[in-house]
């Protein structure tokens, strides 16, 4: 069983492609030697869970600014819970996400119970944390927002199929599907289906693919079961960006602010302004 999977910081190889969801459950068989299937997918009807992900970037757009130049040191932030239907009871995970080259870097500090604009409301010495750990990226999260002025921009949605090596202290393989996104510029987890924005689109994917399959692990430590899996499956490596491909879809929704401004889809008219050399 991996030792990673309640991790506080993560270093990772990451490679995605693009495939049909259908091929789910063949390549579940087809890691059953190799993996054990995620926790929340053996008890979810049809193995797809929800993962919720809330992220922040700056008025101007920083991160993503960063990731539409290329920049070879970058990352953004989010804070991640579960369900379709997320309530404050659960878990919420401060994530940031660091990319040097094709190395990710991922920490992230966990707090029970509570909102999270809990941790901009109280003091450290009352935020819900289970270890040190997490009490620390946390704070560390906390300081890079006051540093880039990043605050809750997207809210977006997917199913996800997972699984974890059973012999590497870290292996992951991920399917995701059914992306979605709303505008969000507080801290508010509420889904409305009818409100959520599909970047699930065909344009986003190879042809008749509509799904993501993702191989994570350290970079120096790939299992041979993983390039194994790439030539039985016959795999096309293809970029797939959960956030940049929502703000795309913002860009597109909020261009003509006169269009969507109603009690759905609450409008700032000055971070669009700023926003447009972004999207340029």
């Amino acid at each position: 069983m991996s030792e990673a999977r309640g991790f506080s910081l993560l270093e990772r190889f990451e490679l995605k492609y693009h495939i049909p969801v259908s091929l789910a459950d063949e390549i579940g068989e087809f890691l059953k030697p190799y993996c054990e299937e995620d926790y929340y997918s053996k008890i979810t009807p049809g193995k797809f869970y929800w993962i919720t992900n809330l992220y922040l970037d700056s008025p101007r757009w920083t991160f993503l600014g960063w990731k539409k130049a290329g920049l070879l040191d970058r990352f953004n932030m989010r804070v991640r819970t579960y369900g379709e239907h997320p309530t404050d009871e659960g878990a919420f995970h401060f994530e940031c996400k660091r990319k040097v080259g094709r190395v990710c870097y991922k920490s992230r500090g966990t707090m029970n119970g509570l909102n999270p604009s809990f941790v901009w409301e109280h003091p450290e010495e009352e935020w819900p944390c289970k270890t040190g750990k997490d009490r620390k990226y946390i704070r560390d999260f906390l300081h890079k927002t006051w540093l880039f002025n990043a605050r809750p921009r997207l809210l977006t949605q997917y199913k996800r199929r997972a699984w974890f090596g059973l012999r590497e202290e870290y292996s992951r393989v991920t399917i995701d599907t059914g992306m979605r996104f709303r505008e969000e510029n507080g801290f508010d987890y509420t889904v409305n289906t009818q409100e959520m924005w599909s970047t699930g689109l065909p344009r986003f994917f190879e042809k008749d693919c509509n799904a993501v399959l993702e191989l994570k692990c350290p970079a120096l430590q790939v299992p041979y079961w993983m390039l194994d899996l790439i030539h039985r499956f016959n795999l096309k490596h293809g970029a797939f960006s959960k956030f940049g491909n929502a703000a795309a879809e913002w860009k597109r929704v909020y261009e003509n602010p006169k269009d969507f401004r109603d009690a759905r889809f609450p409008y700032l008219a000055g971070d669009f302004e700023d926003s447009k050399e972004v999207f340029a």
